[in-house]
């Protein structure tokens, strides 16, 4: 749980502390919200006995960012009447930040798949009764990393924007041989094509992972001869639909060396076409891979 603390005067007497599990998503009206349930402690300014150690808070402010987006939004709470208490107990307090759909596509852009790390400066005010004046209080940062898969299920599906699901795909780079290994290169350059904007080449990229497979272990190309020898431990029936599927798999690759021969004027490689070979040759490398 990260916490900060808050001085008020010389004393630590305010504490804020967040759960980053109890980050929550929200759409209203159209607009991307996010809810920050801070858990706010709010003991006396000084010895417990005495009354001019009690205070009252009266707004809580500050701002979210994360790096390397920078500052994502600002958000104030109140009019506040909180009065301290020598009790250590939480008092829960449901703060809604704003977004607008430019910077969720920012911060996701710049998360990339991983953990949210949000970062955020509180400040506040309060009414002291040892000094009978307003005082505004600062904090340093409160630091948040929301688990990604929380992100995804309980953030961003609630914003509404798209239906997001993480799927780990892991290549064991370090327990196969040299030619998996440069195979899985060919991925990651049609990674960098796809990012590129270069959806055909992307195909052309991924099929010659495979094709060089083939090669490395005598089959002329990645066709069905091929899987059925590299899964050759596979249960019959296992195998047979194995085969098949990833013999299909790369006949969809091998579109982008040679287009349809079908009106070949209205055909193209599209983004979503690229993603989807991406996503799929990753997939099966990971199989694959296991079965060498």
């Amino acid at each position: 749980m990260a916490e900060v603390s808050l001085d008020i005067g010389n004393f630590q007497a305010m504490k804020i502390r967040l759960e980053a599990t109890d980050v929550r998503g929200q759409n209203l009206a159209g607009q991307p919200v996010l809810r920050l349930p801070l858990k706010l402690q709010l003991l006396p300014a000084g010895p417990l006995q005495q009354t001019t150690s009690q205070y009252f808070l009266l707004r809580l402010a500050g701002t979210l960012s994360s790096n390397p987006v920078g500052e994502l939004a600002s958000f104030e709470v109140g009019p506040l009447a909180e009065q301290s208490n020598a009790s250590p107990y939480d008092r829960v307090q449901d703060v809604v930040v704003p977004l607008d759909r430019v910077q969720v596509k920012h911060f996701e852009d710049a998360r990339a798949g991983a953990n949210a790390q949000l970062n955020i400066s509180l400040s506040g005010l309060v009414y002291s009764a040892a000094d009978p004046k307003f005082q505004r209080i600062a904090a340093g940062l409160l630091q948040v990393v929301v688990p990604k898969s929380h992100w995804v299920e309980e953030v961003v599906t609630r914003w509404g924007l798209s239906n997001v699901k993480i799927v780990e795909i892991v290549f064991p780079a370090s327990k196969v041989g040299e030619n998996f290994q440069s195979a899985y290169s060919h991925v990651e350059s049609a990674e960098k094509l796809f990012a590129n904007g270069l959806y055909k080449q992307t195909l052309v990229e991924l099929y010659a992972g495979f094709e060089g497979l083939a090669k490395s272990m005598g089959f002329a190309k990645p066709d069905q001869q091929f899987f059925a020898g590299i899964l050759a431990e596979l249960h019959p029936t296992k195998k047979e639909s194995a085969k098949l599927a990833f013999d299909s798999l790369c006949d969809f690759l091998h579109l982008g060396r040679h287009e349809a021969k079908e009106a070949p004027d209205s055909f193209f490689v599209s983004r979503s076409d690229a993603r989807f070979a991406l996503i799929m040759s990753q997939a099966v490398l990971e199989y694959i891979s296991a079965k060498e």
